[in-house]
């Protein structure tokens, strides 16, 4: 959802051609048109303006947007600090935005962690701060002194749009990490396929269990003198041991114990 929110956002961003932000009526459209005073308003942009058509079958005042945009006379229209701020503040709106959209696009394909994720979040989210203080345009002295007055245009609507868009995407972002899903034959990190505890370099027994139930099986098992680097056996121990096997036992027994009377343990 926030992918798509984004993008959308992004889209509507750039949805202007330059001269449709807002509409200015007023004494400064004959200073933005050079003395043309045929026109009641035109539609300014951050570097451009166009002059609206007379149509006389509606008798209203129409633009045209197959043409083109004409840039402004700077000699006698000086953008003053709150329109260099706003047009600012709308290309860091559109680069913070654009990359946070190209960001989430990544995420579809690749894995990132919740911190990452995150700070696409506050990239969002500085997008859709920076598109809102964009309208700080209609502060501008051109807009204040006099009789003039400026309205909401096609490009000042797009970008309502997109500041909404951004916004509820870096809500999303915050509220929901989308954690990885990874396929059936993929495995978790330390997770093991068989529970059972796999031994390197043991010697299979045909009719050995699958498993030991108790640990008194294993110590068993275990060679009690020898070289540590005996093959340990997983098939079950002898039922029976002969009486000499069992007499070294009880002798080197009775060594580690100082050399007390014992008495000889059945080893089963």
């Amino acid at each position: 959802m926030p992918t798509v929110l984004t993008t959308m956002a992004w889209v509507a961003s750039i949805f202007q051609d330059g001269c449709d932000y807002a509409i200015i009526e007023g004494p400064i459209v004959q200073t933005i048109t050079d003395d043309d005073d045929s026109v009641p308003w035109v539609e300014v942009g951050y570097a451009a303006f166009r002059k609206p058509e007379y149509d006389s079958s509606t008798d209203t005042w129409e633009v045209t947007y197959t043409g083109s945009c004409t840039d402004y006379n700077l000699e006698r229209l000086t953008p003053d600090p709150a329109w260099k701020a706003a047009k600012a503040f709308a290309f860091l709106a559109l680069v913070l935005g654009g990359g946070g959209a190209l960001f989430l696009w990544f995420s579809a394909c690749c894995v990132f962690s919740k911190a990452t994720w995150r700070w696409a979040g506050y990239e969002v989210l500085l997008a859709a701060i920076f598109q809102s203080l964009a309208f700080v345009w209609f502060q501008n002295s051109y807009c204040q002194i006099g009789n003039n007055s400026c309205r909401l245009s096609w490009g000042s609507k797009a970008d309502t749009v997109a500041t909404v868009f951004w916004s509820v995407a870096a809500v999303t972002i915050f509220c929901k990490y989308p954690s990885p899903k990874l396929p059936p034959n993929v495995r978790q990190p330390g997770e093991m396929t068989n529970p059972e505890i796999a031994i390197t370099g043991v010697e299979q027994h045909p009719t050995s269990p699958s498993r030991y139930e108790g640990n008194s099986q294993v110590a068993a098992a275990l060679p009690l003198e020898g070289d540590a680097t005996a093959t340990m056996s997983t098939s079950p121990p002898s039922k029976s041991l002969s009486s000499s096997r069992r007499q070294q036992r009880q002798q080197k027994y009775n060594q580690l114990s100082g050399g007390k009377d014992t008495k000889e343990v059945e080893v089963s």
